[in-house]
């Protein structure tokens, strides 16, 4: 199985104990009439009891057999935002797996499910006055204009990025991304080839600036190419590998 970076959203399971277990006070919430959805998804939101001034925005992805329940309760994002006070939006695909490769996801404002997706973002920005320097996601869309950094678990890429933007001249997301060394599904060769794609668009060269051992688990190690483009190669670890709530929120600029 192979995601395009341009609509990757996570196969996720396990959660990083990055942070302590906080009862989740707020409760998830199915949103209706949040703005144009031409591809027919849902949109759930989860808004803590007690939001940060201007707070951050998490878009975060279920993976291909899940749901948005699913996601909330499988990874650490809400329990987070609890304890930092922002904001989650969980995207719904009702038929499970993600529209990630069609022509319509990869063009900006191309009527696919990344546009939906941008649209529950944008609605999201605007009700709760969200700091627009701080909106993340587990995806990276084509939609650098709202989102200004991407976290991607267990995905890959291999194509030219620059090719999917061509009339874009703005600011791209910063990316961190995660592979496992064990990765059978995505295949662990895409973990060179998606840094390699990335340190394209950032003007970076392929050979990292530093290579920090046992980050951010014991055993794994992280390249970092720059400050826009970091990755994690999970040694040890098959497909998908856990999400990392401290790190992650680190790299959206929310902790």
């Amino acid at each position: 199985m192979h995601f395009s970076n341009f609509l990757t959203c996570t196969l996720l399971s396990g959660v990083s104990s990055g942070f302590g277990v906080l009862v989740k006070r707020a409760s998830l919430t199915k949103v209706s009439n949040w703005g144009s959805n031409p591809a027919s998804l849902n949109m759930y939101i989860y808004v803590p009891s007690t939001l940060a001034a201007s707070p951050g925005l998490v878009v975060a992805c279920h993976g291909a057999s899940g749901n948005a329940q699913q996601e909330f309760t499988s990874t650490p994002y809400a329990t987070l935002a609890d304890q930092l006070g922002f904001i989650v939006v969980y995207p719904e695909s009702p038929v499970g797996a993600w529209d990630a490769t069609s022509k319509a996801s990869l063009t900006h404002n191309g009527g696919g499910a990344s546009q939906s997706i941008a649209n529950m973002a944008s609605y999201a920005i605007s009700t709760y006055k969200v700091n627009t320097a701080k909106v993340g996601n587990t995806m990276a869309g084509v939609y650098p204009d709202i989102f200004k950094s991407a976290v991607i678990y267990s995905a890959g890429y291999s194509g030219n990025i620059r090719s999917m933007y061509p009339s874009w001249t703005g600011t791209y997301p910063k990316v961190q991304t995660y592979l496992g060394s064990l990765d059978t599904i995505i295949g662990s060769s895409s973990f060179n080839t998606t840094l390699a794609a990335w340190a394209s668009v950032f003007g970076y060269d392929t050979i990292p600036d530093t290579v920090q051992q046992n980050t951010p688990v014991s055993g794994w190690i992280t390249y970092v190419y720059g400050s826009q483009l970091q990755g994690t190669w999970a040694v040890g670890v098959g497909h998908p590998v856990s999400v990392q709530g401290a790190q992650d929120a680190k790299w959206f600029g929310i902790a």
